[in-house]
């Protein structure tokens, strides 16, 4: 747990939850590590107050879990959990770019065409932890516009533990440039059509994870193509 420092000057337990949340997401705490408050404590320099209002709080998001009455580890995505997410991000991705399409602003396009094209300079430079947080703020900033907010809770939710596995899996894309293929989903949803959208939502989704490319096929070719009706009740585009 080297390198790990809560800054000064910040609420204690915000800052010691946010050292923590970022070690975990960009694998520096990797998956299955036990969390030994003596040690972490003395590590973060705080006491063992805010540390456990953190520990708390990362246990609500998923990203630790009971190991026993008395000891914490870093959650092990198994293969059912990450099948679980992909789905879930699926339905939830679909329904909202479906209704952010007719929403799409000017200046959310110039956004989204920005962090594309940091995307393609990040893929260049081989740097994998920039690619998945501009892929989680790309994302975000394409499902925004729906106007669902209990859709965007629900999504900030579970990308909190797909994005962690996008970074464990990350070495393994194997995508000359990632930023392509979100460019064909921007494209697609700026289109409006709503099957496209659930088509393209499926592609994407399934396009990461070589580690697991045989259920990869499997699972994508499983997804029900989902047309939700637009938000004046009327059909679909």
């Amino acid at each position: 747990m080297t390198g790990l420092r809560v800054p000064p000057k910040v609420a204690l337990s915000a800052s010691t939850y946010d050292v923590l949340r970022s070690a975990i997401l960009d694998g520096t705490l990797p998956p299955g590590t036990r969390i030994v408050e003596d040690a972490v404590a003395k590590q973060l320099g705080v006491s063992r107050a805010p540390l456990r209002e953190a520990i708390w709080l990362l246990k609500r998001d998923g990203l630790l879990v009971d190991e026993s009455a008395r000891s914490t580890r870093v959650v092990q995505l198994t293969e059912d959990d990450v099948h679980e997410l992909h789905m879930i991000r699926t339905v939830l991705e679909t329904l909202a770019y479906q209704q952010a399409s007719p929403r799409l602003e000017a200046a959310t396009i110039a956004e989204l065409e920005d962090l594309i094209g940091q995307m393609h300079e990040a893929s260049v430079a081989g740097d994998t932890r920039r690619i998945a947080d501009l892929d989680y703020r790309f994302h975000r900033a394409l499902c925004e516009p729906c106007g669902l907010p209990r859709v965007m809770k629900a999504w900030d939710e579970q990308h909190v533990l797909f994005r962690m596995w996008l970074n464990m899996v990350g070495p393994t894309l194997g995508l000359e440039d990632i930023a392509e293929p979100h460019r064909v989903l921007l494209d697609v949803v700026r289109g409006g059509d709503a099957e496209a959208i659930s088509e393209q939502v499926i592609a994407h989704v399934y396009l990461v994870g070589g580690v697991m490319a045989d259920q990869r096929r499997r699972w994508a070719a499983a997804q029900p193509r989902l047309c939700f009706p637009s938000s004046d009740g009327g059909a679909p585009r």
